[in-house]
């Protein structure tokens, strides 16, 4: 979902940096010694880490300058400039001694050529970060040609050469196989590199349990149904739900889901439980048309801002069981669900990720269960293939 979540899919989260601005947090550092380390950080992985807490401990602060320009190799990831900014200020949200600041190269010709505005750039970045104008700067870099250029076309800044041999890691490294050096990767970037699976399917086809079984087998953290905590939490049965039952449903299920992508025990897959699309099937099909017309802008602005890599989707296949809060009346529309939410599906641009799990079992697996938990454990851990 970088998932991302939390940064739309639909929108130019990026603005500011189409309009060439660079972003300062609005603490400034003061000090006579002011350490300036800088990158295209695609991701920022524990080798920038130590090298910026180097620079740290001899310097009154630093400003951690993220660089780079439509197109560039995070981009083309999907880790836009914007979103490593992002990231980078969340990641030091607690840290008043580290600024970061975002240097935007859309208007400024490409390496190995550029130097003079670029360094231009960052000057102004380094003015606005700062207080005493008379502060010893010193820019960290691991390239020595960096280094070269530097003594060359801004004298008055000291340079210090990092060791890049320290540790063993490059962020191309971790691009090419995110899964095998995950432990190298910035906790809040490792979200943008997680396999976010998606499991969905009509009441009663044993989806939650399936979840839970599966994340188990590999120690993935994973996501509830928010609706079922939320009936349960009010005792109410799907029968009584509302039009306000169901706005909470948009933002607990996104914000649950969230909750297990950024979660520490995130070690590079995570499996969630229902998304907006699901309440959005629901909503259409049982509320009164007026009531779900005022949940579509809710939706819109959900929806936006879940990516996934793998949909699982488990279509009627199994009996409908009354829990005590399901509605029965629903189980002849079992099938027009389903239909419904694949093209729900569809129109927001995930038919590629989807795998219909029907899978049927033997005579000691009427049901299919054991059938359906060995075939989502093998999707997974292939990929969706």
């Amino acid at each position: 979902m970088e998932l991302t979540f939390g940064i739309q899919r639909k929108t130019i989260a990026g603005y500011l940096i189409m309009n060439n601005l660079e972003l300062i947090t609005k603490n400034k550092l003061s000090g006579k010694k002011i350490g300036v380390y800088f990158g295209t950080f695609s991701p920022f992985h524990v080798g920038h880490q130590q090298d910026l807490y180097r620079a740290l401990a001899v310097n009154d602060g630093v400003v951690l300058v993220v660089s780079g320009y439509k197109g560039d190799r995070g981009d083309n990831i999907g880790l836009s400039l914007y979103k490593r900014f992002r990231y980078l200020r969340e990641s030091f949200a607690d840290e008043h001694n580290i600024v970061v600041a975002m240097l935007n190269e859309d208007n400024v010709p490409r390496y190995p050529n550029g130097w003079e505005p670029w360094l231009e750039k960052l000057k102004e970045i380094v003015d606005k970060a700062t207080t005493n104008k008379d502060a010893v700067i010193t820019v960290y870099t691991g390239e020595k040609e960096y280094d070269e250029k530097f003594h060359e076309l801004l004298p008055e800044w000291k340079t210090e050469l990092e060791d890049r041999k320290v540790i063993p890691i490059s962020a191309t490294m971790i691009r090419n196989d995110p899964h095998k050096y995950w432990n190298y990767i910035n906790r809040v970037f490792r979200r943008h590199f997680t396999y976010k699976v998606l499991v969905v399917g009509s009441a009663s086809v044993g989806k939650s349990t399936l979840i839970k079984h599966v994340a188990r087998s590999i120690n993935a953290p994973f996501s509830t149904e928010y609706a079922r905590e939320y009936e349960e939490k009010y005792n109410l049965t799907d029968a009584e739900l509302t039009v306000d039952d169901y706005s909470h449903f948009f933002q607990g299920q996104y914000d649950a889901n969230k909750a297990e992508i950024h979660s520490t025990a995130n070690q590079g897959i995570t499996i969630c439980d229902t998304d907006s699309m699901v309440t959005e099937v629901y909503a259409k099909m049982y509320l009164p048309k007026e009531d779900y017309e005022n949940l579509t802008q809710i939706y819109a602005n959900v929806v936006n801002k879940e990516e996934w890599d793998l949909i699982i989707v488990i279509p009627p296949v199994t009996k409908y069981v009354d829990d005590g809060f399901r509605n029965m009346d629903w189980e002849n529309t079992r099938d027009e669900f389903h239909d419904n939410l694949m093209n729900e599906i569809s129109k927001q641009g995930f038919s590629d990720k989807v795998v219909i799990l029907d899978d049927k079992g033997n005579s000691s697996d009427p049901q299919g269960f054991l059938a359906r938990y060995e075939r989502a454990l093998e999707l997974i851990k292939n990929g969706g293939k």
